[in-house]
């Protein structure tokens, strides 16, 4: 695989045959630090993300592809459609966008600034055409996450308490069309 930054970032839906990937990712010592905690069976995967994938559930889950790769998880959905995440971060408003890097080999070289800002403009704010801003969480010791999203344009609201874990929210306005 090449070293170089990323060029052109594309994107589609996950799709089931893509849970034994999802599984290999959350397994990986960096995703497991400040994203799933804890391992993951393919049939406790399936359960978690089946229904986002069938349509069951509100939220639209991608991968993030470059070169063919895919390298990436990311999801989105409208804050109304999940009150206790409303009431867990003090929002009442817009969409909140999750992701995270599975490919070790796209770390800490601008894959994830490009795939954020790339998801942004092309898939979650037209998919969610009437929200006008966009929220994202991290963990407050994820310092290259917060960086990441500090880049893209979000800017730090308040912290609050997810699970027992201090969460950073940004926020970031829809850009002008």
């Amino acid at each position: 695989m090449s070293r170089s930054a990323p060029h052109e970032i594309d994107f589609r839906l996950v799709e089931e045959m893509d849970f034994p990937t999802l599984t290999a990712w959350l397994a990986e010592p960096h995703v497991r630090k400040f994203y799933q905690k804890t391992p993951a069976t393919p049939e406790e995967i399936a359960a978690e993300y089946g229904p986002m994938v069938r349509g069951d559930e509100p939220t639209i889950c991608h991968l993030a592809i470059s070169g063919s790769v895919p390298f990436a998880y990311l999801q989105c959905y409208r804050n109304a459609d999940y009150p206790e995440w409303c009431d867990t971060a003090s929002v009442d408003d817009g969409i909140s966008v999750d992701l995270f890097i599975g490919d070790p080999a796209h770390l800490h070289r601008g894959f994830g600034r490009a795939a954020l800002g790339a998801y942004l403009r092309r898939i979650a704010f037209p998919h969610y055409g009437g929200e006008m801003r966009a929220y994202i969480a991290h963990e407050a010791a994820n310092t290259a996450a917060l960086r990441c999203s500090h880049a893209v344009g979000f800017r730090r609201l308040h912290t609050f308490q997810e699970n027992g874990v201090e969460m950073m929210l940004l926020a970031m306005e829809k850009p002008a069309a």
